[in-house]
């Protein structure tokens, strides 16, 4: 007995030994996550022409590495608000952040602001309120232990109206130090403006770079963006020189010299991924074909009790076989049944977009708490509204004013008006005025719903 206890304690200690000898890149694998953003149809600015591309070439890429990505592209505030509190729930338990931006982007006051695609900067308050501070972002996304890896390919021309110009700088963004932890790099020099492709080519010249060797095996991130630096310079004729900044505590593979033991990188997939608009909010998993695990909900109240939408916990795993919903012919039409089915629209549903409507929708923006949206009947906003239970708005947005009736006739519609039947009269009924139909609460409907992809 005492042999045998002295053998496995032999075993114990040479596996602990065995712990240690491992290399570092190896204990550090752990748990990676990134959130990727591409904005390129600005309603009100300047569009652009490679932000969704480059961040779809960039999740397929990161997804092979071995990151759990959520891509946003073409997306405005409330959305990126949503999705990023619900993704900063999760920093804490992984080793490494990545957070990419491809867009419009400038500087006030030496802060980096980077602009969804349906702001319209008309004042200067604009430019604070309707952006989003580099600096929030990292400070969500910075976990107690992790690595945050910060890439903007952003200040591709000046977006800002004429009125605002003086009050802050489009050419360029202001150098950013993101603390201990955080290595930082942008597309071009702080205070310089960066191309948004060059002749022929699908990508940015950064974007293009980045892709071409974010997956070599053994480099660290530093000799990375020395051989990014290099390509940049010479598809753009030295007119822009990428930037970085490190305060990294170690250093970071993309993919682990090779005498690290790791698993096999997946060959990198030139499929695309799917595009999502997100909402806020909801949070089941999806896993649908492809290896891509998706966030919304949609398959019944039993579903939807299982969410703690309080911590916006992912805890539910749904069928592969769940699909996108089909947008409706009537855009219009299908906005309002959404806001009227969940409390928020008070007029006739009839496909016909006005006043009413918006202010159906101001009125489900200040249900939710959210800063102001998009008050026309876009794609977003219908998926958005779907993944809403039934008592979103405590109230109609619209009052719809009853018809006059006379006091002395019944209000009860007959329900033998279509027989052809004399309706019977009926004395109404005072001394219990329990008897009326109390409104009954409706359990929220579960609608699928994609509000953002995290692939792994």
């Amino acid at each position: 007995m005492f042999d045998r206890l002295a053998h496995v304690l032999r075993l114990f200690v040479f596996g602990i030994m065995a712990l240690g000898l491992l290399p570092a890149t190896a204990q550090a694998a752990g748990r990676k996550l990134a959130l990727v953003v591409g904005n390129q149809a600005y309603t009100q600015l300047p569009g652009l022409n490679t932000p969704v591309e480059d961040a779809q070439a960039l999740s397929n890429t990161l997804r092979n590495l071995g990151f759990e990505v959520t891509l946003l592209t073409d997306v405005g505030p409330a959305v990126f608000q949503a999705v990023l509190g619900t993704f900063a729930g999760d920093v804490d338990k992984a080793d490494t952040v990545l957070f990419y931006y491809a867009g419009h982007a400038f500087q006030k006051d030496g802060i980096n602001h980077l602009v969804p695609v349906n702001a319209r900067l008309a004042d200067a308050a604009a430019l604070d309120s309707e952006t989003w501070r580099l600096d929030d972002i990292a400070k969500a996304l910075k976990g107690k232990t992790n690595q945050l890896l910060l890439f903007v390919d952003a200040c591709r021309d000046n977006p800002l109206p004429e009125a605002v110009r003086p009050v802050a700088e489009a050419g360029g963004l202001a150098q950013f130090d993101g603390g201990a932890g955080t290595f930082v790099a942008f597309a071009t020099a702080p205070g310089q403006v960066a191309w948004d492709k060059t002749k022929g080519a699908v990508n940015s010249p950064f974007a293009a770079a980045l892709l071409a060797h974010i997956a070599k095996p053994g480099q660290n991130i530093s000799d990375l963006m020395i051989a990014v630096r290099n390509d940049v310079e010479t598809a753009t004729d030295g007119k822009q020189t990428p930037w970085d900044q490190s305060s990294l505590r170690e250093q970071f593979f993309f993919v682990p010299p090779a005498d690290a033991p790791a698993a096999p990188a997946a060959p990198v997939s030139d499929e695309a991924l799917p595009e999502f608009e997100v909402v806020a909010d909801q949070s089941t998993a999806l896993a649908p074909p492809g290896g891509i695990t998706v966030v919304g909900q949609g398959v019944g109240d039993d579903k939807l009790a299982s969410l703690d939408s309080d911590s916006r916990t992912t805890n539910t795993k749904l069928p592969d076989n769940t699909t996108n919903t089909k947008l409706p012919d009537n855009l219009a039409l299908g906005v309002q049944t959404e806001l009227d089915r969940i409390g928020c629209y008070g007029m006739r549903v009839d496909g016909d977009w006005g006043n009413g409507s918006r202010r159906a929708m101001t009125a489900y923006y200040e249900a939710k708490k959210l800063p102001p949206g998009d008050l026309e009947p876009t794609e977003a906003v219908y998926r958005a509204l779907l993944s809403e239970p039934a008592n979103t708005c405590a109230k109609a947005a619209v009052a719809v004013k009853a018809p006059t009736k006379s006091p002395t006739k019944s209000t009860t519609k007959s329900p033998t008006k279509s027989s052809g039947k004399k309706p019977t009269a009926t004395k109404p009924t005072k001394t219990k005025p329990a008897a009326a139909a109390a409104p009954v609460k409706k359990q929220p409907t579960c609608k699928f719903m994609v509000i953002a992809i995290v692939c792994s």
